[in-house]
């Protein structure tokens, strides 16, 4: 079953944020490590770098990213 977005988990050194990747997986991303989010074009946009299913590229300080079904604004959200 797949799991609901938006949980945050609680631990001593502070909160991670669950999000999903396009096949359904879990990602867990520590919200301190964030340097940028973009949201992604329209499906019909010419110039969309990623699928369908992607709503936001999320950039970590580490210089990696991971494509996010959930969009930014939700994300931004659930860090709030």
């Amino acid at each position: 079953m797949r799991q609901l977005a938006g949980r945050v988990i609680a631990l001593a050194v502070g909160a991670l944020v669950v999000l999903h990747t396009v096949d359904g997986r879990e990602i867990i991303v520590n919200p301190a490590q964030i340097t940028t989010m973009r949201e992604a074009h329209d499906a019909d946009d010419p110039n969309r770098a990623f699928t369908e299913q992607v709503r936001c590229m999320i950039n970590t300080a580490d210089g990696k990213f991971v494509t996010v079904v959930e969009e930014c604004e939700a994300i931004r959200e659930m860090l709030k």
